[in-house]
């Protein structure tokens, strides 16, 4: 779908009742403009009292982006949003030098919006902060499913995204996701180990990690089994 203009159209929850906006994410390129529009055109279809607008940025310096999210502010505080009641206004780095590290720092913010009515602009340049956003959004187990757009460079408008969540999201057990947790905390473990803190059979257990390997959430080391990445990313 290709907006234009804002449009008049609020959020919709899953049961399609209409909302407004309770977060806005954004990422940071090096122009302004895409999260100018961003934040014009949520705040012309309703933002919550109390919304919070977050700028991710990437993990290391530069001028460019500096500058981007200095003219982002001057134009925000003229529009005059920072009049409303809780209104606020954040900038978060991301670390962009390890992938898995990136994804973990963009899910630890979005888990505390998972309840809420959050949408997600891409709005930046920086392709790898994107890509994280976006693998975080599929990896995080929303109670509210997010709107997603991305902008077109150049263009001034975005595409939204099909519900993606909904297919695509985290479809793991929640048995397995206690696994990992446990491995996380005090890896390696064994199956008889696992199975001693899960309150759980060791033979259950060990069914458990053998079909956890062969998705590659799990792999065999001295002394029992670790969490890989992709393990790690699903906490």
């Amino acid at each position: 779908m290709t907006l234009g203009a804002p449009t008049a159209r609020l959020f919709r929850g899953r049961g399609g009742a209409i909302r407004v906006i309770d977060a806005l994410v954004l990422t940071l390129g090096f122009e302004p403009g895409p999260l100018i529009s961003a934040v014009a055109s949520a705040a012309s279809e309703g933002l919550a009292e109390g919304a919070r607008v977050v700028v991710l940025t990437a993990g290391f310096p530069d001028e460019r982006a500096e500058r981007a999210w200095l003219e982002f502010q001057r134009v925000v505080g003229m529009m005059g949003l920072a009049r409303r009641p809780g209104f606020s206004v954040e900038k978060r780095e991301v670390p962009l030098d390890d992938f898995v590290a990136a994804v973990i720092n963009v899910k630890s913010l979005f888990r505390g919006l998972e309840d809420k009515r959050v949408r997600i602009s891409i709005t930046g340049g920086m392709r790898a902060l994107g890509i994280a956003v976006l693998t975080a959004y599929l990896l995080t187990r929303w109670r509210v499913d997010p709107e997603v757009e991305v902008y077109l460079e150049g263009q001034g408008r975005a595409l939204r995204l099909p519900r993606l969540s909904r297919v695509l999201g985290v479809g793991v057990p929640e048995a397995w996701l206690e696994v990992l947790s446990a491995l996380e905390k005090s890896g390696p473990l064994g199956a008889s180990d696992l199975g001693g803190l899960l309150g759980k059979d060791r033979s259950t257990v060990f069914r458990y990690l053998k079909r956890m390997e062969e998705a590659g959430l799990v792999r065999q080391v001295d002394g029992g089994y670790v969490a890989t990445d992709l393990g790690r990313l699903l906490l």
